[in-house]
């Protein structure tokens, strides 16, 4: 594709939004078309709550499916319902610590189009790595401290001990034989809950974009890589991670965790050929940086503008403190030589250095 091309192409990216985005498509932006695939994209409605439009993607609907199916054989339709309930009441939680810490960081999350592992649509969040962390890593902290309070409760009263790392890629569907032997419908419904807290949490620590290990993984290396090849790296990671557990669930003979595995190599392996073809569109969409923000209140909106231009100033301030340092060693390599840097010079130079290559590569798109 011509370099004009790609700056229009990104010039209309910037002009998008939310449901325009690929990331409202599907996954990887890859599930469009008729037929079958239209269906994997589809979603329920639920209706609108406190600003929030919530819907139930395809993925969620055809778990509570399975859930009900499997009634036929444990004849438990009360645990079946306590099931989903639990699995719903902590997704929710998931996405309402989302919603918090993206507030906190001045970004937003006003749609939830949940699937079993969250929300199929990520917080916008001002484009650095602070605030990509915060808003990404909100969800997983609100369930790791729902897990620990409700799983003390059924420890200190009941004596019931909820597993600490539930098989990540395994049934679907809850698991109601454990329920059921619990000692009441009480205990049963707290416990799938404090499990579903768990998965999500074991889960969404994954290193890939299906989930939100890939947002903290870029946020942590993008200080210190720079936001492009953070995204590289984390796909990368993505792929080696993909191999080993498709390697785990072959070994298990579980053929759905192989399929899921497969899944997310191939994903991590498409964003990262979209990052090297057009390497600042696909960042600019990673990070949420140019979520459509005219729907919202005047007042609203200008706190949230005041908000993205507080960390951008904060950027823009380390970028300069930064320049000044480089400045200074280019002039004692000018006096002393390269042999006269240390280490820590050296490697803000190699830093530099990197960071203004992706600069003119983005520049020339």
């Amino acid at each position: 594709m011509k370099a004009g091309a790609n700056s229009a192409n990104g010039k209309c990216a910037a002009n998008m939004s939310w449901r325009d985005r690929d990331y409202n498509r599907g996954f990887g932006g890859g599930w469009g078309g008729g037929g079958v695939l239209s269906l994997l994209s589809w979603s329920l409605p639920l209706g609108t709550f406190f600003g929030i439009r919530m819907q139930a993607s395809f993925w969620l609907v055809l778990l509570a499916a399975l859930d009900l199916l499997n009634v036929l054989r444990t004849k438990s339709l009360v645990l079946a319902v306590l099931a989903i309930t639990g699995v719903l009441a902590a997704l929710l939680v998931h996405e309402f610590g989302h919603r918090l810490t993206a507030q906190l960081v001045g970004g937003r999350h006003d749609d939830f189009l949940m699937w079993p592992a969250g929300n199929m649509l990520p917080p916008t969040h001002p484009p650095a790595a602070w605030p990509m962390f915060a808003a990404q890593g909100g969800g997983i902290l609100a369930n790791a401290l729902v897990a620990m309070f409700v799983g003390s409760i059924l420890t200190i009263n009941w004596h019931v001990t909820p597993a600490a790392l539930p098989a990540i890629f395994g049934q679907l569907q809850p698991d109601l034989t454990a329920m059921s032997l619990m000692p009441n419908f009480l205990v049963a419904a707290l416990y799938m809950f404090c499990m579903t807290n768990i998965l999500l949490v074991a889960v969404n620590l994954l290193p890939f974009y299906w989930f939100d290990g890939g947002y903290l993984l870029q946020a942590i290396l993008w200080p210190m890589t720079g936001a492009y090849k953070s995204v590289d790296f984390t796909c990368i990671t993505g792929m080696v991670v993909a191999i080993l557990l498709f390697m785990l669930s072959a070994y298990g003979e579980n053929l759905m965790g192989m399929v899921v595995c497969a899944m997310l190599f191939f994903d991590s392996l498409q964003r990262r050929r979209a990052l090297q073809v057009d390497g600042s569109g696909t960042i600019d969409q990673l990070i949420s940086s140019s979520a459509n923000i005219s729907d919202l209140p005047a007042p609203k909106r200008k706190r949230l503008l005041q908000r993205w231009l507080h960390w951008i100033g904060r950027r823009d301030h380390r970028a300069r403190k930064e320049q000044q340092m480089v400045d200074t060693i280019l002039e004692k390599v000018s006096e002393k030589g390269m042999h006269s840097l240390t280490r820590r010079e050296k490697r803000i130079l190699r830093r530099a250095t990197q960071r203004q290559r992706e600069a003119d590569l983005i520049s020339q798109r």
